[in-house]
Parts: C-alpha cells; structure tokens; sequence
C-alpha cells in the first residue's frame, strides 16, 4: 500500500510525508526537483515532478505509481495565498489561484480516484473559502470551489468506499505565509483574528490528517473539518 503526498516539500506537506514514511510506503509530488529528491532520500520515499502549466494526461499520470501498488491514501497540499481585492486582481493572478487550489485537486484526483478503492483522499481549503473575509476573494473562490468539488467526489466515489474529506484550516506558519507574518506586529494582529489566538502550525493538522487516513474515520466522508481557533463560527465577547 502506498500513500500519496503532493506539494511534499512545503512545512506541512514535508511533516506529513515524514509521519506517513515511518510505517508505509509513501510517494511524494511536487515542483522542486532538488527538494524532492532530498526528502526523498531522508524517507526513502519515490518521487515525481508535477508542473501545473503542462500536464500529461491523468491515465498517463497515474502510471507514476506502478499498477500493481494498491494506493491507499491521497494528501493534496499544494497551494498558495493571494490576498487582494477583486479591482487589484489580474486576470492571470487569479487563473494562477485557480490552477494551484482547485486545479491541481482535480487533476489528483481524477488521476488516482479509480485506483483508490477503500482509500481516504483529503484536501485543503481555508477558513477563506467559508467565511467571508475582505481581500480574499480569488483564494475564497477557489477554496469553495475545491470544498464543493469534494463532495460531489465524496458522492461520486463512495460506492468504492473512496472516503473524500477537506481540512479547512486558518492562518499557518508555513511557506505560504511568510509575507504576511513577516514582523512581530503583523503575528500579533493576524492573532488577534482568532477566539483561540494563535497562529497556526503542522502540529494542529497532523492529528487530522491521521485520523482522516485511518480506519477510525472510515465513516466520515464529504465532509470539510475547520481547524480555525474558531474563526470561522465562533465569536467570542
């Protein structure tokens, strides 16, 4: 059994490949060759390159993992954080959006799906794509487009018992999110947009992302999990 991890070389994306390579055969996917190839070597996992501007198409793709391999889980966490208004937003910023977000989940998706039979695939979204927050308008647009995606997957796929989840979490340390955590003033601030204040980190994610691969969630599918201080329904005095 092999468990797939695309955009594998980012903060959560390498925490996750690492937990997963300790007790299973992982296969990790991203853009940096150079990384890919060492984090490859540190968990003895395969890799492959994926460039977004040019895919293959799926059933070629899906031949990186070899036939005979049963894939028993897909992680989908490649992404990016654009946070402008509508007006300022060109149109190629906004089709690059949809491309990494919903894009690549489909692209995953629809590579792998016939081929993970009792699996759990899980993506993610962001508080953004529930909750309507100013300047955020391109990610929101492809984080719900990707939410709505998965359920209908989830309806699709789930006479193969293919399980289809979303973890939705708020702001994280993370590669993404360096620009906007850049100073101590700016941590404080996004902090302070949460009932829980806190910026977020892998370590509130892992867990999720264990339990949506394992068997303990093996009835829990369509659905879109919010890891978000409580950002996205809570509203404290």
């Amino acid at each position: 059994m092999v468990y797939i991890v695309a955009g594998a070389t980012g903060v959560l994306g390498s925490e996750i490949s690492k937990e997963l390579s300790k007790n299973n055969e992982v296969f990790i996917i991203g853009r940096d060759e150079d990384k890919l190839s060492a984090l490859s070597k540190e968990i003895d996992a395969s890799y492959a390159v994926i460039d977004l501007n040019n895919t293959v198409e799926q059933r070629e793709f899906s031949k990186i993992i070899p036939e005979d391999k049963e894939i028993k889980g897909l992680v989908n966490c490649i992404g990016s954080i654009l946070i402008k208004p509508l007006h300022g937003t060109k149109i190629e910023e906004f089709e690059e959006v949809i491309r990494v977000n919903l894009f690549s989940s489909y692209y995953l998706l629809s590579s792998f799906a016939r081929r993970m039979k009792n699996g759990s695939s899980i993506f993610f979204s962001s508080v953004a794509g529930t909750k309507g927050l100013s300047n955020h308008e391109a990610i929101a647009a492809a984080k719900a487009g990707l939410e709505g995606m998965a359920r209908s997957a989830a309806a699709s796929y789930a006479k193969d018992n293919l399980r289809v989840n979303v973890i939705a979490p708020g702001l994280m340390d993370s590669n993404m999110s360096e620009r906007i955590l850049a100073t101590e003033q700016a941590r404080e601030i996004s902090k302070s947009m949460y009932p829980i204040p806190k910026i977020g980190d892998f370590n509130d994610i892992l867990p999720v992302v264990k339990w949506l691969l394992s068997e303990d969630s093996q009835w829990v599918t369509g659905q879109t999990i919010h890891v978000d201080g409580g950002l996205s329904t809570v509203k404290p005095r």
